[in-house]
């Protein structure tokens, strides 16, 4: 219902009231218990917020953890070519050291193939009307017909079929169309009458040959195509410390472990291959836990800080214990790490490994902490593959961090709890909007009758004065 305001008018005798104002004091005095619903929104909503931010953080500090407990971390390799235009060489991290003889003998090529003879783009490509153009691919043959044939059996209308009679780029098109390894195109050879259809095969090795069939103007009496073999599709071949290996890809990652091989051109001269270890990122890894450690103790003290410590209390100033988890974190970080080596488990501490532990709950790195077990032989004890916090096989930092970010882990699971009570406060909200709405059309319909009643009496009180004054003139005059 509409609500409007109507003043006194004394100069007109009438007397009215401000419904629209009393309506909306009444309803401030109502609306309280909506308000304290919505604040309580507006609070869980920041908690949700905080608990996001927070599981975040203690999933990039277990990422950075994960990364520092990985013995192929601080394994890392490096590997060089006595001439690498001939083989090039990658290593992945544990790759063998030593070195190893690669003589490249030839090299892995696709089908290439050119179709000259046609006048023009636009000139017919001379499929054959009867039993059309069939490309063959990696063993599976394509036919404009529709066909498809795999391994001797043949299904119709399995590709888009081309029409009768099509031009040279018509048939590229429809090459090209298959969406399989093999690129068509067409190009102007020796001058504008000159053009040619040219088809490669996108991959290299015997396995992935193609050919084709089906162009009359190859096969007429009088031809007037011609079909050169550019390439033929070939395996690379290449001997390895003695042993001769063929592969479909000059890329190879299957002779010798944790390394891939390069060949890039043939050679009857044997290249050195040389595996050593790579750059030591001993103490990145430890920066960058460091950092995502720091970030974590940051967060959460900003979240738990009071009126006593700052001037801007966190969400979880009232309910610090809601994180408490981050405590065990610290207490699990200060152990140092753990590792086994000849079958005896040892424990180093944290400031052995350049990591020192502040006051505030942060740690810092000590560069010359770090250099001295740098010398000692760190970067040997890490790649053994270390554990942090270790209580036992099942039981340490990270099967912690685990427990809390994972689905259906801790945090997740208070994550859960605070958005359904938000969901709940909604209803309520919801509820009680639809009933102060209601409240509100009462008033305003009441306050409205009460104002039309003392306009009413205004109006008879006005004309009763009128009617008075009227017969008191009238006995004067008399």
């Amino acid at each position: 219902m509409a609500v409007s305001s109507t003043s006194s008018n004394s100069s007109a005798g009438t007397s009215s009231i401000d419904v629209a104002a009393i309506v909306e004091q009444l309803m401030t005095v109502e609306n309280k218990p909506l308000d304290k619903i919505k604040t309580q929104i507006e609070q869980k909503k920041l908690i949700i917020s905080d608990l996001g931010t927070i599981k975040s953080k203690v999933a990039t500090f277990q990422d950075a953890l994960t990364l520092f407990q990985t013995p192929t971390t601080f394994n890392n390799s490096a590997a060089s070519s006595s001439d690498a235009t001939i083989v090039s060489a990658t290593a992945s991290n544990g790759a063998v050291k030593g070195n190893h003889s690669v003589t490249v003998t030839s090299l892995a090529t696709a089908t290439r193939n050119t179709v000259t003879g046609y006048t023009s783009s636009t000139a017919l490509a001379t499929v054959d009307a009867a039993t059309g153009f069939a490309i063959t691919v990696a063993g599976t043959t394509y036919n404009t017909n529709g066909s498809k044939t795999v391994n001797g059996v043949t299904t119709a209308n399995a590709v888009t079929v081309l029409g009768a009679n099509p031009t040279v780029t018509g048939l590229k098109n429809w090459i090209n169309g298959l969406g399989v390894n093999v690129n068509a195109s067409v190009v102007e050879t020796s001058g504008s009458s000159s053009w040619a259809l040219m088809i490669q095969g996108t991959q290299t090795g015997t396995t992935n040959a193609i050919s084709f069939s089906g162009l009359t103007g190859l096969t007429d009496a009088t031809p007037a195509l011609t079909n050169t073999s550019v390439t033929v599709a070939a395996n690379a071949s290449f001997v390895v410390n003695g042993t001769t290996f063929a592969r479909a890809s000059n890329t190879v990652t299957d002779v010798i472990d944790g390394l891939t091989l390069n060949l890039n051109k043939a050679s009857a001269t044997a290249q050195t291959i040389s595996v050593a270890k790579g750059t030591d990122i001993s103490g990145e890894a430890i920066n960058t836990l460091i950092k995502a450690y720091n970030d974590v103790m940051s967060t959460y003290k900003t979240m738990t800080a009071n009126s006593a410590n700052s001037d801007k209390p966190g969400n979880f100033a009232n309910s610090p214990s809601t994180l408490s988890f981050i405590n065990q974190i610290k207490d699990s970080f200060a152990k140092g790490i753990s590792c086994t080596s000849n079958g005896t488990l040892t424990t180093m501490s944290l400031s052995a490994l350049g990591i020192d532990l502040q006051r505030d709950g942060t740690a810092k790195f000590n560069s010359a902490s770090f250099a001295t077990a740098s010398a000692a032989g760190l970067r040997d004890t890490l790649a053994l593959g270390v554990t942090m916090g270790y209580v036992s096989s099942t039981s340490n930092l990270n099967t912690f961090l685990t427990a809390q970010v994972k689905t259906g882990g801790a945090l997740s699971s208070q994550i859960t709890s605070e958005t359904t009570a938000v969901q709940d406060l909604t209803k309520r909200k919801d509820n009680l909007q639809i009933r102060l709405n209601s409240i509100k059309t009462s008033l305003v319909s009441q306050y409205s009758s009460l104002n039309a009643l003392l306009y009413q009496l205004s109006s008879t009180s006005n004309s009763l004065t009128s009617a008075l004054d009227a017969l008191t003139n009238s006995q004067r005059n008399n």
